[in-house]
């Protein structure tokens, strides 16, 4: 349980309001001495979910899951249990012990996290009160972004000096902290009293947020045309890309008020852009992936939210071809995924500016499945069912590599199935070859 001392922890406990942490993420009404509503851990249309104010615990009668306000948190909102003693400790006003977590080099973390976040706060400062920020304000108007919804992400600008968050760092005894996250360099070539600079310059800022909303990372967007569009973060002891999603602690709790009456969905799209102008849309669910390609770890800690992810696509022959890619992804994370297509010469952000929510709530209306799309794809290419066998057999084999990767066996019956119909292909041939080499 971590090395926080149990004086503390029941103190933080103590505390803390659990009908107010709960009621966050579920809509209560008192009953008696308890406060009860739909289950945010499974699907229900009457209420079991009741919440022992006097007491501290909550329980399901439907489902079962019950415990503290840590359990609740840790549960829906992906924490471990000592993040969450620490979120809800920062909210109800519990000093903690500086080496509570990891020994000495918890006082390192905490400086990485002071770090990132005296550097939000700086590129938030440049952008709304000085005229460095002037340019970044007009670019932020012309992509149709509300001061609101930038301040919602905590949107910055980081001006063109070449050390001026290190000096602000500097001044805080934080320089080496903000070399370790990657937000100041230190010049090699001076031996002794090393000169730093920003590593973000003349950018629009994007803070990247951990699920209690601390800056871990930046992606900075240039507004000069002739450098590199985007730079990122390195990878750093708070932050891991193939882990990492922007949005989601933004996305977070629209995604768990939803999961009480079944309509809970996160959709996944590229870019820091497609998330914002998609939240402002009213589609606070969205989420992007932080890196180059979609991992199986970043798929891992959605699902934590939810099971049902909606990836964004690009119309054209290349996105139909990163659909194949991301099917296996969403398999080996335990998902089926469902995808849409946007329209060739639009992406998320662009669509929704110029063809409106609607537009964009009708293309999720329409998702399907992936592996019902690559089912059909398969099908498509051999002719279907009246196909040479020869040819059905081959798609059938691919298929089967992709069905190898699921392990419920529930969803594996219905695909077996839905493949057995498209190219018509015996479901036991289809369960020989799927049940091979990785898959017992």
């Amino acid at each position: 349980m971590g090395r926080f001392g149990d004086d503390k922890i029941e103190e933080v406990r103590s505390r803390a309001d659990i009908v107010e942490i709960v009621g966050a993420h579920v809509r209560l009404r008192r009953a008696g001495r308890n406060f009860v509503g739909l289950c945010p851990f499974h699907n229900e249309k009457t209420p079991s979910f009741s919440v022992n104010a006097e007491r501290g615990f909550f329980h399901c009668f439907g489902c079962g899951v019950g415990g503290s306000v840590f359990n609740f948190i840790t549960r829906v909102e992906g924490l471990t249990f000592p993040e969450a003693v620490r979120s809800l400790a920062k909210k109800y006003g519990v000093t903690l012990p500086e080496h509570d977590v990891a020994g000495p080099a918890a006082g390192e973390r905490e400086a990485m996290l002071k770090a990132s976040e005296v550097a939000a706060e700086f590129f938030a400062h440049v952008l709304w009160n000085t005229t460095d920020g002037a340019m970044a304000r007009d670019y932020l108007k012309s992509r149709g972004i509300s001061v609101e919804t930038a301040r919602a992400f905590m949107i910055g600008y980081a001006p063109s000096r070449p050390a001026s968050l290190a000096k602000a760092l500097e001044k805080r005894g934080l320089r080496e902290a903000g070399v370790k996250v990657g937000l100041i360099r230190k010049d090699g070539n001076v031996a002794i009293g090393a000169e730093t600079y920003d590593m973000f310059r003349g950018r629009v800022m994007f803070p990247i947020r951990d699920a209690q909303g601390r800056a871990i990372a930046f992606g900075g967007r240039v507004l000069d045309a002739r450098l590199p569009k985007y730079i990122n973060s390195p990878e750093s002891p708070l932050y891991s890309k193939t882990r990492t999603l922007y949005g989601l602690f933004e996305a977070r709790q629209a995604i768990s008020s939803s999961a009480s009456s079944g309509k809970d969905r996160a959709i996944l799209v590229e870019g820091y852009f497609d998330v914002i102008a998609l939240w402002q849309a009213g589609f606070k669910e969205a989420v992007a992936g932080c890196g180059t390609a979609l991992t199986v770890e970043q798929l891992r800690v959605l699902s934590r939210y939810t099971k049902n992810v909606i990836a964004c696509f690009d119309g054209d022959a290349a996105g139909r071809k990163a659909s194949m890619r991301a099917l296996e992804i969403f398999l080996q994370a335990g998902l089926l995924g469902r995808g849409i297509f946007i329209p060739s010469g639009f992406d998320p952000d662009t669509f929704v500016r110029e063809r409106g929510a609607a537009a964009f709530a009708d293309l999720t209306e329409k998702s399907e499945l992936l592996v019902d799309y690559f089912i059909r794809d398969q099908a498509e290419k051999v002719g279907g069912p009246t196909a040479a066998l020869e040819k059905r057999v081959q798609a059938a084999k691919l298929v089967a590599e992709k069905l190898r990767l699921i392990s419920d066996e529930i969803q594996f019956n219905l695909i077996v199935r839905k493949t057995e119909g498209l190219l018509g292909i015996g479901e036991e041939v289809l369960r020989k070859e799927a049940r091979g080499p990785g898959r017992s």
